[in-house]
């Protein structure tokens, strides 16, 4: 090779290596973190963006993606000391409605208590058909209000079926004192008709009990300590006064998405809490949650978890 040609190769190598953009190692670094960090993804009330929620075909479909490890659901109790799966104590007339298509009347007034109701007389309403309004994509097809037991059953033989291996439960009490007696029992009641159910069941280590009511939190770790607590927390703020009234620290904390920010989490993570707010509907916003280091969340939407996780 000739000397001038050399020089000529190496001025032009020099040029293109110095007009390259340095790698960023510090951002490569971030992403592959967050990638290998298992993050808990739950379903929220099954795939409530999906399908009708809290019905065993939202939770059998929030199954399908395996990004999904825990199904998240709320229970209340029927007239019967059943545990029903609900968000609300009463029947919602947004989505609840006759099996014969009659809609129920609004307002407070005229809410229908669950827990004047056997769980045989809730099953006779349908809570799934009607269109949610602020769920445009759900499949809505009939479905009815399951109990605890069942939901169990359902997801344990779908499991076997599939070969997948047996997900967690994050199950919130749905408990507010106001509400006693009309719609919900005493806080011992409650727990203790749960914590049969779990019994019953045989897994209660797959199950995490969460509530916004610290007290119940209280009568659960009395009770039975083993059983992992999450705090549920809807307005952030002070939370190493809240842990203290409580008078424990529950292992996880589950703050209001649109509250949770890097001090929010810095603070949990102080009192040795793992984060996992709720409910976090788009892509950008969890992969913004998953760079400030939160440990889970919390989606009705399993279909928008970002590429990349197991």
């Amino acid at each position: 090779m000739k000397p001038q040609f050399l020089l000529s190769l190496l001025f032009l190598t020099a040029l293109c290596t110095c007009g390259r953009a340095p790698e960023n190692k510090t951002n490569r670094a971030e992403n592959e973190t967050i990638m290998t960090k298992e993050i808990d993804w739950q379903g929220h009330r099954g795939c409530r963006g999906l399908l009708p929620e809290n019905t065993i075909p939202a939770f059998l479909r929030a199954l399908d993606y395996p990004t999904v490890k825990t199904l998240e659901l709320d229970v209340v109790i029927s007239a019967d000391d059943r545990v029903i799966v609900s968000h609300e104590p009463w029947l919602s007339p947004e989505i609840c409605q006759t099996k014969d298509g009659q809609r129920l009347t609004e307002g407070d007034d005229n809410r229908i208590s669950l827990r004047s109701l056997t769980a045989a007389e809730i099953a006779t309403y349908d809570c799934g058909k009607l269109p949610h309004p602020r769920f445009p994509e759900q499949d809505n097809r009939p479905a009815v209000k399951p109990t605890l037991l069942q939901v169990f059953e359902a997801v344990d033989r779908y499991c076997v079926q599939h070969g997948r291996p047996s997900p967690r439960y994050n199950i919130e009490l749905k408990y507010e004192e106001d509400l006693e007696p009309e719609f919900v029992p005493d806080r011992n009641t409650f727990v203790d008709l749960v914590l049969t159910d779990l019994d019953a069941w045989g897994k209660p280590e797959l199950v995490t009990l969460q509530c916004f009511d610290p007290p119940v939190l209280a009568v659960i770790r009395q009770q039975r300590p083993e059983i992992q607590l999450a705090y549920l927390d809807e307005f952030p703020g002070d939370l190493k006064s809240k842990m203290d009234s409580i008078g424990f620290v529950p292992p996880i904390y589950s703050p209001y998405e649109i509250h949770t920010d890097a001090g929010l989490i810095a603070e949990a993570s102080a009192l040795g809490m793992r984060v996992v707010p709720w409910t976090v509907n788009t892509t950008e916003r969890m992969n913004e949650l998953l760079e400030l280091g939160v440990d889970g969340i919390i989606t009705d939407y399993p279909d928008r978890i970002p590429e990349g996780f197991e």
